[in-house]
C-alpha cells in the first residue's frame, strides 16, 4: 500500500526569509531541501536576488566576464526549482513578533504578510566614509549593483581608482581592480595594510604590492574635492590624490534596526546574538549572514564572512522548517588573492586571543618555508605566523602568506575543530610529494619551533624590538654573505661561527650591548647560530623571520 499523503492544509506553515543576498537564498533553499510543503517567501528591498557576494572582484578582473555568470541562480531559478516565491524591491518597515506579523512597502504600497517561522538575514550596510558627500563617481563594494557601476567606469576608459579601506573587502578591491587595468591606490587610516593581520604578514603582503598599486596607510584626515558632483581628488593629510572614481570598503555595519525595535536581542555592535541553532531570543525568529555573531564559549563573535553566513544560513533554513541543525566550530578561515600572493588567516585575532585567554597565555612564532621542495620549478616562499595558548600548548589561529596557502588554512581550522595541541600539529602527517609539498611542511616546522621556543630551546626578538632599544643589541649576520649592511654590527658566516666566537665575544664586549641577536635570511640559520651561541655563554636571540621581514 503506497503511503499516504500529507495534507498541504494541515501541515504548510509559512516560512518568510527576509534578505536576499547570498545567506537569505541559502536559508531559503535549505528550508525548502527539509519541508516540500512549507509556503516560503523570500524578501529582497534591492534588485536582484543574489548567490554571488565573494566573487565580485572577479568580475572587476575580467576573469568572469558578465553578472550573469557570477550570479546565474536568480529569481526564477529559485521560483521554479525550489518553488520560492521571490518578491523583490519589497522593504519590510515593522515588525510585530507577538502578532507574527511583518509590514511590507513596495511599488504598489503597504502591506502586511504573517508567518509561522521568520529567518532575518537582512545582511550588514556598508559604513560611509567620514565627510564624504554624494557623488556619481562614488560607489561601495558590496552589491551586485555596485559592480555593475564600477565595471561601466572600467569599460569607459576610467584608470585612476582610490579605495577607501585596506581590511578584506579593501583588498579584493585591490585585486579585481589591479588585474583589471586600474591605477589603484589603496587608502587605510589605521597603521597597517590589512590591520587585523599581523604586522610581519601585513609587511609582506603590502611589499608585495609596490610595482603594482599605491598603498597609503596610517593618517590622521581624508578630505574630498569635487567638480560638478564629481569627486577629483581625495586629500589623506594634506596630499591629494587624483581620481576618476572612489570606491568605499572601510567595513560593514549589521543592518538590525528593524529586530531591535521588536525586541530582538542585539549585541553592543548591532549584531543577532544567536544560539547554536541561530535562533534569536524571540520564539520563531531565526537570524543568520553578516548581521549575527555566533556562539563562541560563553560569549559571542561578529564574523562578517562569506563563510559564516553560508553556515548559519544552513542552521537557520533547516531548522525553521523543522530540522535540529546545530552550528559547529567558527573558525573565522580566511583567503584573500591579491596580486603576485595570497594572504590568509584561521582562527582569533591577536586581540581577540589576547582579551580571551590574556595576553601572558598567548605565545606566537614566525616562521618561512616553500610551498613544494625548492628543487622544484616554480618553488615559492610561503610565510606562517602561529599562535598558541601556552600552558595548554594548544594551536589558536594561524596567519599565512605566500603561495598555495589554503591547505595550511585548512589543516589548521580542522585542527582548531578538534582541539589539536602544538605536539600533534608538529607530527601531523601531511600528504607529501616533492610538487606539491615538503616533506616536513611549513605548518610542521611552526609547530615544532613553538614547542622548542616554549622549552627555552630558542629565543627570538623582533626588529621593532630592536630599533626601540637598538644599543640593547649587538646584531650578527650570520648569512653566508652579508646582505644587510647598515643595520648588523658585524658579519659572521654560520660556517665559521664556531671558530670566530673569541673575536665575537671582544667586539660585543666593545660595542656594551646586552643581548646578541643573530640574523639571516629567514630565520633558520639564525636559529642555528643562536643556539651554537648559548651553549658557549652568550646571552642570545634569533631576530624574528630573518631579512624577509625587515
Amino acid at each position: 500500500m503506497p503511503p499516504k499523503k500529507k495534507s498541504k492544509s494541515s501541515s504548510a506553515k509559512t516560512i518568510v526569509v527576509v534578505g536576499a543576498a547570498l545567506a537569505g537564498p541559502t536559508a531559503a533553499a535549505r528550508a525548502r531541501e527539509v519541508d516540500e510543503h512549507a509556503r516560503i517567501i523570500l524578501l529582497e528591498r534591492n534588485t536582484r536576488v543574489s548567490y554571488a557576494m565573494t566573487g565580485l572582484s572577479l568580475h572587476l578582473s575580467g576573469e568572469v566576464a558578465s553578472l550573469e555568470e557570477l550570479n546565474r541562480e536568480r529569481e526564477d531559478f529559485f521560483q521554479s526549482v525550489y518553488n520560492i516565491e521571490v518578491r523583490t524591491r519589497t522593504e519590510v518597515v515593522q515588525l510585530e513578533a507577538k502578532k507574527k506579523l511583518l509590514h511590507l512597502r513596495d511599488e504598489k504600497g503597504d502591506s502586511t504578510l504573517p508567518y509561522d517561522r521568520l529567518i532575518f538575514a537582512a545582511g550588514a550596510s556598508s559604513l560611509h566614509p567620514i565627510g564624504l558627500k554624494a557623488a556619481e563617481n562614488f560607489r561601495y563594494f558590496r552589491t551586485l549593483d555596485d559592480l555593475a557601476a564600477i565595471r561601466a567606469q572600467l569599460d569607459s576608459g576610467a584608470r585612476r581608482f582610490v579605495i577607501l579601506g585596506g581590511g578584506s573587502m579593501g583588498a579584493e578591491a585591490l585585486d579585481g581592480l589591479v588585474r583589471g587595468g586600474a591605477d589603484v591606490t589603496l587608502v587605510e587610516k589605521k597603521l597597517r595594510f590589512l590591520p587585523d593581520y599581523a604586522p610581519e604578514i601585513s609587511s609582506i603582503a603590502t611589499a608585495a604590492q609596490e610595482h603594482k598599486a599605491r598603498i597609503v596607510a596610517g593618517f590622521k584626515h581624508t578630505d574630498f574635492e569635487y567638480k560638478d558632483n564629481r569627486i577629483v581628488a581625495v586629500k589623506v593629510d594634506g596630499m591629494r590624490i587624483d581620481t576618476d572614481f572612489v570606491v568605499g570598503a572601510i567595513g560593514v555595519r549589521p543592518r538590525t534596526e528593524l529586530l531591535k525595535k521588536a525586541g530582538v536581542r542585539l549585541l553592543g555592535d548591532g549584531s543577532i546574538a544567536v544560539n547554536e541553532r541561530c535562533e534569536t531570543n524571540v520564539k520563531d525568529v531565526y537570524a543568520c549572514s553578516i548581521c549575527v555573531s555566533v556562539p563562541d564559549g560563553k560569549e559571542h563573535v561578529y564574523i562578517p564572512q562569506a563563510a559564516v553566513s553560508d553556515k548559519t544560513a544552513q542552521v537557520a533554513g533547516e531548522n525553521a522548517a523543522g530540522g535540529k541543525a546545530v552550528l559547529r566550530s567558527m573558525t573565522a578561515s580566511q583567503i584573500i588573492r591579491l596580486p603576485g600572493i595570497e594572504v590568509g588567516r584561521v582562527g582569533l585575532t591577536c586581540s581577540q586571543a589576547m582579551r580571551k585567554f590574556g595576553k601572558a597565555n598567548i605565545g606566537s612564532v614566525f616562521v618561512h618555508g616553500r610551498n613544494t621542495e625548492p628543487y622544484m620549478p616554480g618553488s615559492e616562499g610561503i610565510s606562517l605566523k602561529l599562535f598558541y595558548h601556552r600552558k595548554k600548548k594548544q594551536v589558536i589561529a594561524l596567519e599565512a602568506a605566500g603561495k598555495d596557502i589554503k591547505s595550511r588554512l585548512d589543516t589548521v581550522a580542522a585542527a582548531l575543530a578538534g582541539g589539536l595541541t602544538l605536539n600533534q600539529l608538529a607530527m601531523l602527517d601531511l600528504a607529501y610529494t616533492p610538487a606539491y609539498g615538503t616533506a616536513r611542511d611549513a605548518l610542521n616546522v611552526a609547530a615544532t619551533v613553538a614547542l622548542q621556543k616554549e622549552a627555552g630551546l630558542t629565543a627570538t626578538t623582533s626588529y621593532e624590538e630592536i630599533r626601540a632599544a637598538r644599543a640593547k643589541y649587538f646584531v650578527v649576520d650570520v648569512s653566508l654573505k652579508a646582505r644587510h649592511a647598515g643595520f648588523h654590527d658585524m658579519h659572521i658566516p654560520l660556517e665559521r661561527l664556531r671558530e670566530s666566537t673569541g673575536q665575537l665575544a671582544e667586539k660585543f664586549k666593545k660595542s656594551r650591548a646586552k643581548i646578541v641577536a643573530t640574523l639571516s635570511e629567514s630565520g633558520r640559520r639564525g636559529h642555528l647560530a643562536m643556539r651554537i651561541l648559548k651553549a658557549r655563554g652568550f646571552t642570545a636571540v634569533n631576530i624574528l623571520g630573518g631579512k624577509k621581514t625587515s
